[in-house]
């Protein structure tokens, strides 16, 4: 393999000089990541309408803020594949070519045209989203494509080198009179990514496969820190008042260690902004915390206080009011919780969700029991529920996190339990797993349940077998990338083979027909995650495996405000699917630990889709 070119390495110091002068976002971003990035999170605003503000009369930090960098930032590159077996091949020579071409150049890298012009190298387009709130070496999904005039005709088996992947905008978003080009404006670098691209996994809505475009799960790998921030509407902008809302989410997210004010939730830094950090507890639920801090309360006296907590009391067991008095009550911190337990007792299925929801964000493990049964019995809130029960680092919560992975779940409900049990604990023995070649996960679990094979297509390279010992059927003759997997008529073993392209003796290895251990012997022999779900594609497109194959059975979720709607029609929980199925998605509407691929936005819920040109 040739050695790995670091272009990020090569604008690290420029980098570091902009953050020293001031350039880049820091508190509240003198210059934007990108013309639009700092905007108001609008869906959050519309639905605290007046109908609502007129019924509670508290005036909260969201009547005088807006959410900044709610939106994920789109990030863009251009960079370098290598270890391309002939398929390779020269770009156009464009502005793209002489930014791959500048940038080799500060890196010392000699005879650059004849590396372009390979057929085994090909100069590729990066593009990645870095979600908002992100930190420092959070990881993220990059997709790779060729540009549509290059002479390389597949990435398949390609590796990209490390690659700078940098915000962008557009000259007339920044300068509505400008005339000049209307290309893209490259910003600041903010992410990195490398890695051997996953290529050919269809589409499966519509079974296309596309060998000129590839995937790195988790590939890209975030350089800064994006803070949240709370924007002071224009009539607030005073220095009383930024002190006034980071005091407010302080006191009812408590984080700060003595003598450390830089652990606040919220800092304000100024007359315009205010810098939030994730509480612990929100950390997989990024939208809620937006929309509990915006509920907290900017002031109250003690009689106004008691009046409202009475109003939210009595409104959390009224269905057509759980959602958002849950909210609120979560809002004024743990001083809410006996109210909350109250509605645990209630006989409505709404309300007791809503308790047990705000519950778990607070701290208490009371509301377990709840969270459990909801998985079970009412799949369109299994999101919210697996998610509430992940971030309580309780005990409990394990226990029945546990009992729920190794239950009689459908689906997405087992793959729910799993990601949610590895959220909490990715230690514990029910989901810890081997790291295969270094290059994917592969978890074998729930042994005693009903045989399922689960890939991911998103954020991990994660193979995860349920049940007693998921096999292939023999016979079977399976071709993936350098690799052939074969067993004869009436055999209890396989041959897993690797011809190198490189040239060299081939190498063979025996093993049993359980598909964890013909991935085990794959990885030994040099396997990654590309060849290893190429093969569980065409096993699975054989008829070959002895159980279903899925690929990102993630619980399906409504919103917020869906849940809300519902409650204020009157009606219970218990409807149809048609009537709770999400129609439409808003920006950060959903919990963050079962967002599915980001940069597709594919379907995923169904069987994998076979790779073009295998048998």
């Amino acid at each position: 393999m040739p050695p790995r070119f670091d272009l990020f390495q090569a604008h690290t110091s420029s980098l570091m000089a902009w953050n020293r002068r001031g350039f880049l976002l820091g508190a509240l971003g003198a210059l934007p990541l990108m013309a639009g990035c700092i905007k108001s999170f609008d869906t959050l605003k519309k639905n605290e309408d007046g109908e609502e503000k007129d019924r509670y009369g508290v005036r909260t930090v969201g009547e005088v803020t807006s959410v900044g960098n709610a939106d994920p930032v789109p990030l863009g590159g251009v960079g370098l594949v290598t270890d391309l077996d002939g398929t390779g091949g020269e770009s156009p020579s464009d502005g793209n070519r002489a930014v791959l071409e500048d940038d080799l150049k500060k890196l010392g890298v000699k005879n650059i045209k004849e590396l372009l012009s390979s057929s085994n190298n090909a100069l590729v387009m990066v593009s990645a989203k870095v979600p908002p709130g992100s930190r420092r070496n959070d990881t993220i999904d990059v997709e790779v494509s060729l540009p549509p005039r290059s002479k390389a005709t597949s990435l398949k088996g390609g590796v990209l080198q490390n690659c700078v992947l940098y915000n962008y905008d557009f000259a007339q978003n920044l300068l509505p009179d400008y005339q000049g080009n209307r290309g893209a404006l490259r910003g600041h670098p903010i992410a990195k990514a490398s890695g051997a691209l996953l290529v050919g996994f269809g589409d499966q809505r519509t079974g296309d496969v596309s060998f000129r475009q590839g995937s790195l799960w988790g590939g890209g790998r975030v350089q800064i820190d994006l803070p949240l921030t709370l924007l002071l509407n224009p009539d607030q902008q005073f220095a009383r008042v930024g002190s006034q809302v980071a005091d407010r989410i302080n006191e009812a997210f408590p984080g700060t260690a003595p003598g450390n004010p830089g652990n606040s939730p919220a800092i304000a830094k100024n007359n315009q902004a205010v810098v939030l950090k994730v509480p612990a507890q929100y950390k997989l639920n990024l939208p809620r915390y937006l929309r509990v801090s915006r509920l907290i309360p900017m002031s109250l006296p003690g009689s106004t206080l008691s009046d409202y907590q009475q109003k939210l009391n009595s409104d959390l067991l009224d269905p057509h009011y759980s959602i958002i008095a849950a909210l609120r009550l979560e809002a004024l911190g743990k001083e809410s919780i006996p109210a909350l337990k109250k509605g645990l007792q209630s006989s409505n299925d709404l309300v007791r969700f809503a308790s047990a929801e705000s519950l778990a964000y607070l701290g208490s493990p009371s509301s377990a029991e709840e969270l459990a049964r909801v998985v079970r019995e009412m799949p369109m809130l299994r999101a919210y529920a697996f998610t509430a029960l992940a971030s309580l680092d309780e005990a409990i919560c394990q226990i029945k996190l546990k009992e729920l992975l190794a239950g009689d779940l459908d689906d997405e409900g087992r793959y729910g339990a799993f990601r949610s049990l590895r959220a909490l604990d990715e230690k514990s023995d029910s989901v810890s797993g081997e790291h295969l070649g270094e290059a994917f996960w592969l978890h074998v679990v729930a042994p005693d349940t009903t045989p399922l094979v689960h890939v991911a297509t998103s954020r991990r390279a994660e193979i995860v077998l349920f049940g007693k010992t998921p096999s292939l059927n023999v016979p079977f003759s399976l071709l993936a990338g350098e690799f052939t997997v074969t067993g004869g008529e009436g055999e209890d073993r396989c041959m897993v083979s690797r011809i190198s392209s490189a040239g060299g003796e081939p190498q063979r290895r025996s093993c049993s027909l359980a598909l964890a251990d013909i991935l085990r012997t794959m990885a030994t022999l040099g396997a990654g995650y590309p060849e290893a779900l190429e093969l569980i594609q065409q096993a699975d497109n054989c008829k070959s495996v002895t159980c279903r194959v899925r690929r990102d059975a993630l619980p399906q979720t409504v919103t917020v405000q869906e849940l809300a709607k519902i409650a204020r029609s009157g009606h219970g929980i218990d409807l149809s699917e048609a009537d709770l199925r999400r129609t439409g998605s808003e920006p950060g509407a959903l919990p963050d630990l079962f967002a599915g691929p980001s940069i597709r936005k594919k379907s995923g819920t169904g069987p994998i889709q076979p790779v073009a040109g295998t048998d």
